[in-house]
């Protein structure tokens, strides 16, 4: 089946890769910044690509390196959780919505294991694959609109992945997801966070995360929103609420196989995660950034103190 888009963009591959955990092989004298002319353009900058429409709602990188590292997140995440592709107590659910679905992997697996169901994923850029399960399709939807729900009703499950800090579209999400989740229905949002045992460290990876929680502040974000989704699950209507933390170790001596693989998936996003907001609100040239990254993901190899913690939270729509 060919995806279904209300908004689509164009999706020209690129070539770029990580060469390896402390390096990133970025050409510094290629030119800078283009934009191509398609009806939803893409902006390409510094060898990646981003949603030229979305860039406020949405900037992080689009193509295919970045497709290529959430995809084996996914497959880390699944692990982690024991082949579970959620953590809510529902089985077999007949009709479930994934939004900000990202590349789409999370969706068509869903949509495999449960071959009766229908399953729709949303988000606001287009990187999911064109051919998909017969029971999964995709939209490209402003999810940032108060009435980005009102298609959907008798949801069993909707499952919610990685905000990256926006209180607000958490509000809007929660908001309607409860409009739309049937009687009896789950919510479930998945995303993680850095937790430092001393933030006021003085290490190139510390001062990453005061310069990328202070350039997300400013950009109406807060990377400390997963303490929060019970709490707004709660406000939202939701019962049942319950949350499972998992911490993973940042330090390389508290690491096994599994989690060394997370931290390294985890680590080789930083240039994308940063670029755009850190020349936004703080002035960082690409090369700074560049530089910065690199130091941080050296200094991961050390003795760092504190977790990447990935929180699951799910709540139940009564009824």
């Amino acid at each position: 089946m060919v995806i279904s888009h209300r908004d689509t963009g164009t999706a020209n591959v690129m070539e770029d890769s990580i060469s390896d955990l402390d390096t990133v092989d970025y050409d510094m004298e290629r030119e800078t910044e283009s934009f191509d002319t398609e009806p939803h353009p893409n902006l390409y900058r510094h060898g990646r690509r981003y949603s030229l429409t979305r860039l406020e709602q949405h900037p992080w990188p689009i193509d295919e390196l970045e497709k290529d590292r959430l995809e084996e997140q996914h497959v880390l995440l699944r692990e982690l959780f024991q082949d579970r592709l959620y953590l809510a107590p529902i089985q077999s659910p007949r009709s479930v919505l994934d939004i900000r679905t990202g590349t789409g992997c999370w969706a068509m697996e869903c949509a495999e294991r449960y071959p009766s169901s229908t399953v729709r994923g949303i988000d606001l850029v287009n990187m999911q694959e064109e051919w998909v399960p017969p029971n999964c399709e995709f939209w490209v939807d402003n999810l940032c609109e108060p009435g980005w729900h009102t298609q959907y009703a008798n949801i069993d499950l909707v499952h919610i992945n990685q905000i990256q800090g926006d209180r607000q579209l958490l509000s809007l999400l929660l908001e309607g997801s409860f409009s739309c989740c049937a009687l009896g229905g789950w919510v479930e949002i998945c995303d993680m966070r850095v937790k430092l045992d001393n933030p006021g460290e003085d290490s190139p990876f510390h001062s990453y995360i005061r310069e990328m929680t202070t350039a997300h502040a400013r950009d109406g974000r807060q990377l400390d929103l997963p303490l929060h989704f019970g709490a707004e699950l709660s406000q939202h209507g939701f019962t049942n609420v319950t949350q499972h933390t998992y911490a993973i170790p940042l330090c390389t001596a508290g690491r096994d196989e599994l989690t060394k693989k997370i931290i390294q998936n985890w680590a080789a996003g930083l240039e994308g995660y940063s670029f755009t907001l850190l020349e936004k609100y703080l002035g960082k040239s690409f090369a700074e950034t560049v530089l910065m990254c690199a130091s941080a993901r050296r200094a991961l190899k050390g003795k760092i103190e504190g977790y990447l913690q990935i929180q699951v939270v799910y709540g139940q729509k009564p009824g």
